[in-house]
């Protein structure tokens, strides 16, 4: 085999073998992430009907908090009903459109707030994620069984609630976990799905 032969052969399988990675990493890698993108989209999608049983820790410097709560969301109305603990249980907070109302019948309360534009981001329900996930730079990723959406809410005023990550269930392709950060990214309150029904 003379020299021009050889050349012309070593060329033709470098590009082969260039052509096999791109395939491999370029073109297969960009399908991965536009499936991936395509199932938080459906998963996303289905989070404005919900109830959910959930467990909330919310951190502070020097304590921590943990409450029991039913949240029922419809549409753009919320609600979180506490279960524990046992000194506000029953208390309940909903948010329709633009009014709130909160409501204690131990203590025969019942509160209105018109235009509560403070509340109306309210981060604690996944109908705000989604709204927030659509509004503002994430990132999305896998971690073992979990699928991790990271959003920046750069446009938040509160500055507890500057970053937030779902994680949700990669296998049954549910919430499992919301935790919401602060501006420096340290945990401000976590909000754990026991259970959680898409209506």
């Amino acid at each position: 085999m003379n020299f021009k032969k050889f050349m012309f052969l070593f060329v033709l399988i470098c590009i082969i073998v260039f052509l096999i990675f791109y395939y491999i990493f370029y073109i297969f890698g960009n399908n991965k992430n536009r499936n991936q993108d395509k199932v938080v989209e459906d998963i996303l999608n289905k989070l404005n009907n919900y109830e959910a049983n959930i467990e909330v820790v919310i951190k502070s410097n020097k304590t921590e908090n943990k409450y029991n709560m039913t949240q029922v969301v419809e549409g753009e109305n919320s609600k979180s009903i506490v279960n524990y603990p046992e000194n506000i249980k029953d208390m309940t907070i909903e948010l329709n459109g633009e009014i709130l109302r909160v409501t204690n019948s131990k203590i025969n309360m019942e509160k209105f707030y018109n235009d509560y534009k403070a509340i109306i981001n309210n981060s604690l329900f996944l109908n705000s994620f989604v709204n927030d996930y659509k509004n503002n730079t994430s990132k999305i990723y896998e971690k073992e069984n979990e699928i991790i959406i990271e959003i920046n809410t750069n446009n938040n005023s509160n500055t507890y609630a500057n970053f937030k990550e779902l994680h949700l269930d990669k296998a049954k392709k549910m919430p499992k976990e919301l935790i919401i950060k602060d501006t420096t990214k340290k945990d401000k309150i976590r909000i754990i799905y026991n259970d959680i029904k898409i209506k």
